[in-house]
């Protein structure tokens, strides 16, 4: 009883520390310090800046060695198996209209708040160690972001796929994991302004969800069934999945198995919010979906780590 409230109260912080963030941005929009204009350009920002930083700084902390990599590679499995479960499940909301609204449902339950929410979360659960074991859900989340979640919100699917691997994402997997397995040394001058970028990742993508969240209706989002839907998925039954699978299949064991399980208990993805305002998405119902998700994660993140733990 005492692991689950010490679990319930870390949570609650760092889900704090996401509303004080969304609130800033919230009375930034209602304020005018920043316009439309000002938010698409912080959207440009973080997408085409920030998000190669932040992978590329990941394979940056990563040390090496063969423990190490044998814990990534199977992090990195687990990650991989965890997008594809949510694609699977999120393939029979195929036939809601519209299509952007549709691409927010289905991208909200395959994709995690691993960077945002996870990985704060597991640093105060198990540590340093926990940040280096949820590196390849971030970097996964990332390449299947810009490839499969940028397709979900594309009708012309040619021009998608070729668009697909021509991102920032990529371009961040294709200049970290070099550096990574080569174990070339880059210097503080380049790794810092790296890591300095990757750290505003999580206050500017917060931001423009405030903003979005100021133009969107809350109390409509209550009485959507494709919400609580959606929130149902994402957070009780795609973890209860991967528990048994990681736990039971895999026999994960210790820091590992945590590390995997926070990530895929994690909220919708603050990523949809931004994906949706680039690529023609409903806006309003991302900015809806992302802090009702937040907010009733408060419960099932703890519920799910002590059923973890058990």
């Amino acid at each position: 009883m005492l692991e689950a409230l010490s679990y319930g109260l870390t949570v609650a912080i760092q889900v704090g520390i996401l509303f004080v963030l969304i609130f800033a941005g919230l009375l930034m929009g209602k304020y005018k310090v920043v316009n439309k204009v000002g938010i698409d350009q912080f959207t440009d920002f973080l997408l085409y800046i920030i998000t190669p930083c932040l992978i590329v700084n990941a394979f940056l902390k990563v040390e090496y060695n063969d423990s190490t990599v044998t814990q990534l590679l199977i992090s990195a499995a687990c990650a991989v198996l965890c997008h594809l479960v949510g694609i699977i499940i999120a393939f029979a909301f195929k036939k809601i209209q519209p299509i952007s609204k549709q691409a927010v449902y289905r991208f909200g339950i395959i994709f995690s708040n691993g960077g945002f929410m996870a990985l704060p979360l597991v640093q105060a659960l198990i540590g340093e160690k926990g940040v280096f074991l949820v590196s390849p859900y971030v970097i996964a989340i990332n390449v299947f972001t810009w490839t499969y979640g940028v397709a979900l919100f594309k009708s012309d699917k040619k021009t998608s796929k070729l668009k697909a691997f021509l991102n920032p994402g990529v371009l961040g997997i294709l200049i970290g994991l070099p550096l990574f397995l080569l174990r070339i040394p880059v210097h503080e001058i380049i790794a810092k302004p790296v890591a300095y970028l990757a750290e505003i990742n999580t206050p500017i993508a917060m931001i423009i969800t405030g903003y979005c969240l100021l133009h969107s209706n809350i109390k409509q989002g209550l009485r959507d069934k494709m919400m609580w839907i959606t929130s149902v998925i994402r957070l009780i039954v795609i973890p209860l999945i991967m528990l048994v699978v990681f736990k039971y299949v895999m026999q994960l064991q210790g820091d590992l198995l945590i590390a995997c399980m926070v990530p895929a208990c994690a909220p919708c993805a603050v990523n949809n919010m931004m994906i949706s305002a680039k690529f023609g998405g409903d806006t309003e119902t991302a900015s809806r979906l992302i802090p009702f998700t937040t907010l009733i994660s408060i419960i099932t993140i703890p519920l799910m780590l002590v059923l973890t733990k058990l």
